[in-house]
């Protein structure tokens, strides 16, 4: 009989012990599920055929963004834009547009990922020279007037082609600095 009452006991026990985990285990999981609905991960805000103009602290004109469509996720506070074109008005005597098929605004506004044959154009006006940069992915600093990739870029000007792997275009200084595998010809002007 002892032995009986033991297993008996033993089992009860079991028993309890399971249904208080289970018990623990559930409310665990509402918590966590409560928790987790409280992040937005939706849009908050879209706009279609979108023109931004941002002006510096000195109330200059800083850049113009035109988009086919703007979307706002709040959870990050990152902005997916597409079809991006990017006007840098920065220095008025260097004059940068970048173009992409997609793109993304970091949180702050400040940074922005363009992807998809991106485009950047660089047009001096004090010497009237144009240089073109193609790339499949770029990193705009907006604040330090910096363009980055790591990835295969080629410039094209009037003279020539350099095909390069990474780059960091200092845009209003008008300098370059490619990175590696860097390969080009050169034409004289006539």
């Amino acid at each position: 009989m002892p032995n009986r009452n033991s297993l008996l006991l033993a089992l009860l026990l079991l028993t309890l012990v399971s249904a208080g985990y289970w018990s623990y285990d559930s409310g665990l999981n509402i918590v966590l599920q409560k928790k987790n609905s409280t992040i937005r991960k939706n849009a908050d805000y879209y706009l279609l055929n979108a023109d931004i103009t941002q002006f510096n602290a000195s109330g200059q004109l800083d850049y113009t963004l035109n988009a086919n469509a703007i979307t706002h996720y709040p959870h990050n506070d990152t902005t997916l834009v597409q079809l991006p074109h990017l006007e840098n008005f920065g220095n008025p005597e260097k004059r940068v547009v970048a173009d992409a098929l997609n793109g993304k605004m970091l949180p702050g506004n400040q940074d922005i990922e363009l992807w998809d044959q991106v485009i950047l154009t660089a047009t001096d006006k004090t010497n009237d020279k144009q240089q073109r940069m193609d790339t499949d992915f770029l990193t705009i600093h907006s604040e330090k007037a910096l363009a980055v990739t790591d990835r295969p870029v080629v410039l094209t000007t009037s003279t020539g082609t350099t095909r390069a792997i990474g780059m960091e275009a200092f845009y209003q200084q008008g300098r370059v600095k490619l990175k590696s595998r860097v390969r080009g010809s050169h034409t004289p002007p006539q």
